[in-house]
């Protein structure tokens, strides 16, 4: 009996962000483990496409940049979205503003061989994963195809039976390139546009909560690799699994970790900066924190310590008799102007060492959110190695890591 080992993303441009490489190196490295099979589920059927259209990274000048495809998608499934010119355009800006190394040539012409005018986004994304990953002899997977289709239709069209009346079906209708979501009625089956629709007559595609089911049963999956979400979300799925009479697989979490770049490591010892405290605080606290430790000028607790003893001057001044309502005005005024100011000459004073700190929140919580889920492969492969990029992160693959240091 073969041991398929699968993971699956929806597609994304250049890859999609980090975590999906990491997903499909894990699939690799655990079904070589246990002697399976690997196969990358290349999610093609999914419709978000504001989710998927868009590249963040940083440019050349360490600047946060966002690139975006903005074009109408017309609500088609993201895989059969076609390649632009516009699209063509994006991703020569891309390669145009990062900082230019020996990869960056050789980089971006393995990306427009994948990105051309005409090619479906599905066609465009599975050539890429067999540029990056086929020389481990993954197997990659579009279930747009008619087989896994036809496959999978009595199984949807069971889901949709068991459908309480009122409610919405575990599986959409496709509806020429769209995907249209189902509702059962007691005389049939609805669009969301109120119109009817004979299920046996359409190609049907599974939702969130039936695709694991449909996968495990199509593949006989032995082992998942999943993200933190995936985990959570797939261990709710055993009544689906149990009425469809499917085994469901094995879930082993995929490694995230946070890159550490050199540009990173040298930034944290240079202001002695906690790693801890740049992964977790946002770009403002961590700022704040560093503003603080440099300086010892902390505008808060100095605003507090100064009004309180502002206070007990005036009632001291009160008890005398004195009037002090204009006299508390002024003081008051008088503090605030004079802390920002001090607070300003500071910050002109570190505003090289507030903009290091500000660098290191961007290289390692972009936008806030962890690395893993903004960067992609291609902004990391032009820095340290190109391709082989990918060969030293499966060679370092460990889902105990928390970090990971590249070295220049």
């Amino acid at each position: 009996m073969e041991k398929n080992v699968v993971t699956g993303q929806q597609l994304g441009l250049l890859g999609g962000p980090l975590y999906t490489t990491y997903k499909v190196l894990g699939a690799i490295h655990y079904a070589r483990e246990i002697g399976g099979n690997h196969i990358y589920w290349l999610e093609s059927n999914d419709a978000d496409f504001s989710e998927i259209n868009h590249i963040d990274y940083l440019d050349a000048n360490s600047e946060l940049r966002t690139l975006t495809w903005d074009i109408d998608s017309q609500g088609y499934s993201c895989g059969l979205i076609e390649v632009d010119s516009l699209l063509v355009a994006l991703l020569n800006e891309f390669f145009d503003t990062l900082r230019q190394t020996e990869f960056t040539p050789a980089l971006r012409e393995l990306a427009l061989r994948c990105y051309v005018p005409g090619y479906t986004l599905g066609k465009a994304s599975c050539l890429l994963a067999k540029a990056l990953f086929g020389r481990f002899d993954i197997e990659l997977f579009d279930p747009s195809k008619h087989m896994f289709k036809a496959f999978i239709k009595s199984f949807l069209l069971r889901e949709a039976e068991r459908t309480p009346v009122g409610e919405q079906c575990n599986l959409f209708c496709m509806q020429g390139k769209r995907r249209e979501s189902v509702f059962k009625a007691k005389d049939g089956y609805y669009l969301r546009d109120g119109s009817r629709v004979n299920l046996e007559e359409y190609d049907l595609v599974p939702n969130v909560k039936t695709r694991n089911v449909c996968q495990d049963a199509y593949f006989d999956t032995h082992t998942y690799i999943a993200g933190p979400g995936e985990v959570k979300y797939i261990q709710e799925l055993d009544p689906i699994y149990e009425f469809h009479g499917v085994r469901k697989a094995n879930v082993v979490p995929r490694m995230s970790v946070t890159l550490l770049e050199p540009k990173t490591l040298r930034l944290l010892n240079k202001h002695a900066i906690e790693l801890q405290d740049a992964l977790i605080l946002e770009k403002p606290k961590l700022v704040k924190k560093v503003l603080k430790a440099q300086t010892g000028f902390d505008y808060k607790e100095l605003t507090q310590r100064a009004r309180q003893l502002t206070k007990e001057y005036l009632t001291a001044v009160q008890q005398l008799g004195v009037n002090i309502s204009k006299m508390e005005r002024c003081l008051y005024e008088a503090i605030k102007e004079d802390l920002g100011e001090q607070r300003s000459r500071e910050k002109a004073r570190l505003e090289k060492t507030l903009k290091d700190a500000e660098t290191l929140s961007d290289l390692l919580i972009p936008f806030g959110q962890r690395q893993e889920r903004v960067f992609n492969l291609f902004y990391y492969m032009n820095l340290y190695g190109g391709l082989a990029l990918i060969d030293w992160l499966y060679a370092r693959y460990d889902p105990a890591l928390e970090t990971l240091e590249i070295s220049s």
